[in-house]
């Protein structure tokens, strides 16, 4: 192969390129190295992920634990500026994964918590915030819903237990907001019950529905401490709980979203 190359060095003849592959160039000679085009391997790319992935959840707990010592502390604006991080921080990591069914519905439903953690944090916006918190879960259905289309009504059953029995625990005390309080309840119900309905599917990788049930239950056991707190009776220690449920509940939901889209990668 070099003599092909000869006549073109000494510029005694016109080179002839028929049939010729970049491998065949003599060293030195070619302006790709020579893997080019090639991925790099996982063992490079690994430690750059990790690396994001260790910043991430560091961000994320120490906005969290700063919310709480500004809460704590009568510290209102850094309370209320650092509130949403945790949450904005799990959108991110939702939307740089891959395409997947479930990916913008638990996006939007994202979105619309981060901005109920700083509406309910306003002064007279509580309403306000219960419904942003309400459109999350509709999001949050949605995506669910998408990703398991069949019913499965008989996983709806302990769920609708649930609201009937929380309904008439707060009933009293929720007598002026009845009806955005049932409206709320029968939300965060229907996702409880979609998030149920992603355990088997064949479609999708496997702990993606256990991921997405164990947010769900999370997250309605935070929104249940804030009823019992708001309309049953004072809760002197709830406030730390509330949270920390919350943001279990959030993580387990965008990591179901994050699972989905690994296996939808590969397909």
């Amino acid at each position: 192969m070099r003599d092909r190359f000869a006549g073109v060095l000494s510029g005694s003849s016109p080179p002839d390129l028929r049939g010729l592959r970049l491998a065949d160039l003599p060293s030195g000679m070619s302006a790709f190295p020579r893997d080019f085009g090639r991925r790099p391997p996982i063992a490079q790319i690994a430690p750059r992920v990790s690396g994001l992935a260790a910043l991430g959840a560091s961000i994320f707990v120490l906005a969290a634990v700063g919310h709480l010592l500004a809460e704590r502390t009568g510290a209102p604006l850094w309370a209320l500026a650092l509130k949403p991080v945790p949450v904005l921080l799990l959108l991110l990591r939702v939307l740089r994964a891959p395409e997947s069914p479930l990916r913008w519905g638990v996006a939007a439903g994202l979105v619309a918590s981060a901005v109920g953690d700083v509406v309910i944090g306003l002064p007279g916006a509580f309403l306000a915030g219960v419904a942003f918190f309400l459109a999350a879960h509709i999001g949050y259905a949605g995506g669910f819903l998408r990703a398991a289309p069949s019913l499965r009504l008989l996983r709806a059953v302990p769920f609708a237990l649930f609201g009937f029995g929380m309904a008439w625990w707060i009933g009293e005390g929720a007598r002026e907001l009845r009806w955005a309080v049932t409206v709320y309840i029968v939300g965060i119900c229907l996702m409880m019950w979609r998030s149920a309905a992603l355990l088997g599917e064949a479609r999708l990788p496997a702990g993606v529905g256990g991921a997405a049930l164990t947010g769900a239950l999370f997250f309605a056991a935070s929104d249940s401490l804030i009823a019992i707190h708001r309309f049953v009776r004072p809760l002197a220690w709830a406030e730390v709980p509330i949270m920390v449920l919350y943001w279990i509940g959030q993580a387990g939901i965008a990591a179901a979203a994050v699972r989905a889209s690994r296996g939808s990668a590969t397909t």
